[in-house]
């Protein structure tokens, strides 16, 4: 039982709903402890990019981070 719920912690997923003002961009967000995953809606697909709770950075799968999550969506969604 111990192991389930560290499993259950370690890994939490929130799937907005449409009442949420990112509900357009963002499609889901997973709790990694100091790291959020966003996954993010493209025009031609989806992308994943993080966020650091410590830092307050958004990062690209390229590894380009800054404070703007808009403009880190669109540099990864190109």
């Amino acid at each position: 039982m111990p192991f389930m719920l560290w499993t259950v912690l370690l890994a939490f997923t929130i799937y907005p709903g449409p009442a949420l003002e990112d509900a357009a961009q963002v499609e889901a967000i997973t709790d990694r402890g100091p790291i959020l995953e966003l996954i993010v809606r493209c025009e031609t697909g989806s992308a994943i990019i993080s966020y650091s709770k410590l830092e307050g950075l958004y990062c690209d799968p390229r590894l380009a981070c800054e404070e703007d999550r808009d403009s880190v969506i669109r540099r990864t969604c190109g």
